[in-house]
C-alpha cells in the first residue's frame, strides 16, 4: 500500500479529528468586527474541498442558521450581494483563482470579506484590505493536498459562522463530536474498506436525507477525484420523485447504491429510506447501507465525513490509483494558463 501513498494521503486522513480540535481553537483567536455580526445573508465562495463547509452547514443547520447561505464557486458575485453580506473568501491554498476574483469585486465595493485560508494570495489580500481571516497551519495535512484538509474546511466554516453569531455551537458539544470522531476511528475505517470492496467495479451512488446531505455531496467529490471513480448522489425525499425511474435502463448498468441512514433522521424520512431500497432492489441494484454513530447530529456529521474520506481511499487502492494524484485536473489548469 505505501507504494501507492507516496504522499500519506492515509495519515491525512487518519488526522481529521486533530484538524478538527486545532480549527476550532484557532477559530478563538480571531478577532471580528461587530458590523459582521448582523448582516443579512452569507455567501462562501470556494472550489472543490474549500466549497466543503458551505454543503455542511446549509443542510447540518439548515434549522438553526439565522440567515441564507449560498456556497457558490464563480468569477463573479452574485448580483444580491451588497453591503449587507458577508463574504467569505474561501480557499485551502490561498491561490484558487475564482474566489480571488470574486472576493476582489467585494472589497472593491466595500462589502464585508472574512477569509478562511492556509496563506497564499488570501492572505496577502487579508493583509492588503484589513479584513480579519483564519489562517491555519497545515501540520496535521502531511500529504500536502487541499482536499484532505477536510477538517479544516468544515470545522473551520462552522466555528467562523459560529463566532460570528449566525450559529450557535458551543464548546462543549464540538469537543464531545471530536472525541466521538476520535473514538470511532478504527471502525469507521475497518467498515469503509469493507464497503469499498463492495464498490469497486460499480459506479456508487449516495443517497442521504436531511442533514447529511451536505456529506453526500463531499463523498461524491472524494469518490471522484481521491479514487478516480465517476460516482454521483441524490438527496431524499426529492430523489423519490425522479430517480427510482431511471433506475430501469440501460440495462447492463453497473450501479451500487449506498444508503446514509440515522436515528436523527424524521420518521417521514426514514419510511421513505426504507422504500426507496425496495424500489432499488426490485430494478436489480445492488445495494447497502452506512449509518453513522454519534450521540448529536454534529458527531454524525463527523463521523461520515471521516467515513468518505476512508472509502475513497480504498477505492483508490483497490483500482491501484495514487490517491494524492489529479492528473486530469493538472491538465485542464495547465491548458487553461496558457
Amino acid at each position: 500500500m505505501d507504494n501507492l501513498d507516496p504522499k500519506k494521503v492515509l495519515g491525512s486522513t487518519r488526522m481529521l479529528a486533530d484538524q478538527c480540535a486545532y480549527i476550532w481553537e484557532l477559530a478563538k483567536t480571531v478577532e471580528f468586527p461587530e458590523s459582521y455580526k448582523s448582516l443579512e445573508n452569507i455567501t462562501l465562495c470556494g472550489m472543490g474541498g474549500s466549497r466543503y463547509g458551505a454543503y455542511i452547514v446549509k443542510n447540518l443547520y439548515w434549522d438553526a442558521l439565522k440567515v441564507p447561505l449560498l456556497g457558490y464557486g464563480d468569477y463573479h458575485l452574485p448580483a444580491y450581494i451588497n453591503e449587507k453580506s458577508l463574504f467569505i473568501l474561501s480557499s485551502y491554498s490561498g491561490g484558487t483563482e475564482e474566489p480571488l476574483s470574486s472576493a476582489k469585486e467585494a472589497l472593491e465595493k466595500g462589502y464585508p470579506v472574512v477569509g478562511l485560508t492556509s496563506g497564499g494570495e488570501v492572505l496577502e489580500m487579508s493583509k492588503n484590505y484589513n479584513f480579519p481571516s483564519i489562517v491555519f497551519d497545515q501540520k496535521y495535512n502531511p500529504s500536502g493536498q487541499p482536499r484532505l484538509g477536510t477538517g479544516y474546511m468544515v470545522l473551520g466554516t462552522i466555528a467562523l459562522l459560529s463566532r460570528l453569531g449566525y450559529l450557535q455551537v458551543s464548546d462543549e458539544e464540538v469537543k464531545k463530536a471530536i472525541s466521538e470522531l476520535r473514538a470511532s476511528r478504527e471502525g469507521v475505517e475497518s467498515k469503509a474498506k469493507e464497503l469499498a470492496e463492495a464498490l469497486y467495479g460499480h459506479i456508487p451512488i449516495y443517497f442521504a436525507a436531511e442533514f447529511l446531505n451536505g456529506n453526500i455531496h463531499i463523498i461524491r467529490n472524494q469518490t471522484n477525484e481521491t479514487a478516480k471513480s465517476f460516482s454521483a448522489f441524490s438527496e431524499l425525499p426529492e430523489l423519490n420523485h425522479h430517480l427510482m425511474e431511471g433506475l430501469r435502463n440501460p440495462t447492463d448498468k453497473k450501479l451500487f447504491t449506498l444508503f446514509i441512514s440515522s436515528d436523527f433522521y424524521s420518521d417521514k424520512l426514514k419510511k421513505r429510506l426504507e422504500l426507496t431500497k425496495d424500489v432499488v432492489e426490485k430494478n436489480g441494484v445492488d445495494f447497502d447501507e452506512y449509518k453513522p454513530t454519534g450521540s448529536t447530529k454534529l458527531s454524525q456529521m463527523l463521523n461520515l465525513l471521516s467515513f468518505g474520506g476512508y472509502l475513497s481511499l480504498y477505492l483508490a487502492f483497490l483500482y491501484k490509483q495514487d490517491p494524492s494524484l489529479i492528473p486530469w485536473v493538472d491538465y485542464f489548469k495547465e491548458q487553461l494558463a496558457k
